[in-house]
């Protein structure tokens, strides 16, 4: 507001007169406006609009609007003001759109781009809304202005009434197959189906998927047990016929809660809703005492096994928790009734006596199999080391034990071995003996043929008939002179009376008779 008598005007500047009289005019830019006295003024700026924006301006007089978009400069009258001031104009692309309602009418359209939408002076635009392109296997549940609901389907370019609303947003069919199904629950009756036809399943208008839901599939050694709408309970194994199902309408797989930690104290659980019925190994730790009063940690290890489901499901919910706090129990009592050094000797015929055999678990399907001492130590650290000098101890005693044991074998084998060598040697002297027994024999039947070969061949003569004294007298002579022949060709000397060879030389050169 100012009184003067001139204004100066700039560029896109407007300059609004308002009389004594209350009339308005106005004055555009650039110059100089000469003014009266008595009027008042105000300056303001033309509405300049680049590209994509776009401005609503309300003219007082006759309460209309106009719309103005850019790129523009536009001047208002006297009577018109700006309402929206330079606002973007809605820019889509082909995934998005939005909801133009006309204020004067109530009217509602969808505008859909890629475009570049130029508001009405009386539009009001929402917010871009999604552009929804479906899938095959894709679907979209609408509810429409009147409550009605209705399924779109891909393959689709889906884009909802203004009045519509999506409920739930996109959403996968099933894909049903051998090993899947799908739980579902009509709205308007309130019915649970389990469908199982393969391929896709898309729901009706009216129907929820409430789960997708996988065949179960058990092995020869599993057990399952599923309780129906009526509270029965129904079991079911892996080496039957019904190994693989899917679990009907309204029934409820049966899980146990079983102790996984060390003490069987429901520290630590694991869901069990298939009973395997192979034997397994299964760690315990507990505290007992001695009648000496000698607390000790006990580590012990049961193998064990399912026999019966339907006994284990009817009368426990923790079957290792059950059978090790059992075990413990009768443990304890069989322990409190002997010495700490009767223990160290039969520790393992304490515990399997204590558990082999007890009916509580063939009661509860359990089969205890066989119990063995992991390990064991007292709760006192000053028992404790006393324990383990005994141990030591007796460890040393039988390493000891052993090592003479380990020797004595070492002597003995040594003996025997002396034993087996002078056997040995008794064979040999005595297998020699016999090879020269056999060759004095051959040598004394080769000596006695030639001796006979001899005598027969000279008492044979006709003509120098011998007899047999005379034969083997001159055989030994002949036997004589091979030996002295012998001699004469070796080294050795060897000196000879008559008397030794019993020899002359009449007898060898007899005289001739004269």
């Amino acid at each position: 507001m100012a009184c003067c008598c001139f204004a100066l005007l700039e560029e896109n500047e407007q300059l609004v007169v308002t009389s004594f009289a209350g009339t308005r005019s106005v004055d555009n830019g650039p110059g100089c406006v000469f003014l009266n006295p008595c009027s008042s003024t105000e300056k303001r700026s033309a509405v300049v609009l680049e590209a994509g924006q776009y401005s609503v301006i309300l003219n007082d007089k006759h309460a209309s609007k106009r719309a103005v978009v850019g790129p523009s400069v536009e001047w208002m009258e006297e009577r018109e003001e700006l309402v929206v001031h330079r606002h973007p104009c809605p820019q889509l692309t082909q995934k998005e759109y939005i909801v133009v309602t006309d204020t004067t009418t109530g009217n509602m359209k969808n505008i859909v781009g890629p475009t570049l939408y130029q508001p009405g002076p009386y539009d009001e635009i929402s917010q871009k809304r999604p552009v929804y392109n479906l899938s095959k296997n894709e679907y979209l549940r609408i509810k429409d202005e009147e409550g009605r609901m209705r399924v779109e389907r891909g393959e689709a370019r889906v884009v909802p009434s203004p009045l519509d609303t999506v409920v739930g947003g996109v959403q996968q069919a099933v894909n049903i197959d051998e090993h899947t199904a799908v739980l579902v629950r009509n709205e308007d009756t309130g019915t649970l189906v389990l469908h199982t036809e393969h391929g896709l399943f898309f729901p009706s208008p009216y129907q929820q998927i409430v789960k997708k839901q996988k065949k179960v599939i058990l092995e020869e050694y599993e057990s399952m047990v599923y309780k129906d709408k009526t509270g029965k309970f129904h079991y079911v194994r892996g080496d039957g016929e019904m190994r693989n199902f899917f679990l009907p309408p309204f029934c409820e797989v049966v899980t146990q809660e079983w102790s996984t930690d060390l003490r069987k104290e429901h520290g630590s659980v694991e869901l069990v809703s298939k009973f395997d019925r192979r034997p397994s190994y299964m760690n315990y730790e507990f505290n007992c005492r001695t009648v000496d009063n000698v607390e000790l940690v006990v580590d012990v290890s049961f193998f064990w096994a399912i026999i019966d489901v339907e006994l284990l499901v009817q009368k426990t919910a923790d079957a290792p928790g059950d059978t090790c706090t059992h075990a413990r129990s009768r443990i304890i009592q069989e322990v409190s009734k002997i010495k700490l050094m009767d223990f160290l000797e039969n520790f393992n015929d304490v515990i399997r006596k204590s558990c082999i055999g007890d009916a509580f678990y063939a009661e509860r399907g359990v089969n205890l199999m066989s119990v063995e001492v992991l390990k064991f130590e007292c709760a006192s650290k000053q028992t404790d080391k006393i324990l383990q000098d005994i141990i030591k101890e007796t460890a040393d005693r039988l390493k000891k034990m052993e090592y003479q044991k380990g020797e004595n074998e070492v002597a003995l084998s040594r003996l025997g071995g002396e034993i087996e060598e002078e056997k040995m040697k008794k064979e040999l002297i005595e297998l020699k003996k016999s090879h020269l027994k056999t060759e004095a024999r051959i040598e004394g039947e080769a000596e006695a043929f030639k001796l006979a070969s001899f005598v027969e061949g000279v008492t044979g003569v006709d003509t120098a008939s011998l007899s047999p004294e005379k034969a083997l007298e001159m055989f030994m002579m002949l036997r004589k002179l091979d030996s002295v022949h012998a001699l004469s060709n070796g080294a050795s000397q060897v000196y000879l009376t008559p008397q030794d060879v019993n020899l002359s030389v009449g007898q060898m050169f007899p005289a001739v008779q004269q």
